[in-house]
């Protein structure tokens, strides 16, 4: 992500994506589902820890943020 659309759109996405992880009970379909969108939000430089990618411009997007960490806390909970 380039430039603050994308970075705006993604934000929504994001947002859409943690309204239905509280309504839906299937977490594994839901993982599954959002996939690409932790694709489009990580950056992960070669052997290197990831990061989310959710500021521009000084601005950070918060839904980005906030779906990366519960998206790792979903995935957590299945394997533990």
């Amino acid at each position: 992500m380039k430039k603050e659309f994308d970075y705006l759109s993604t934000n929504e996405n994001c947002k859409k994506a943690l309204k239905e992880l509280m309504f839906d009970p299937n977490k594994v379909k839901w993982l599954k589902k959002y996939q690409k969108l932790l694709n489009k939000v990580i950056i992960q430089p070669e052997g290197l820890p990831e990061i989310v990618n959710c500021n521009l411009n000084g601005i950070t997007y918060s839904f980005i943020s906030e779906f990366y960490q519960e998206y790792r806390l979903v995935q957590l909970e299945l394997t533990n």
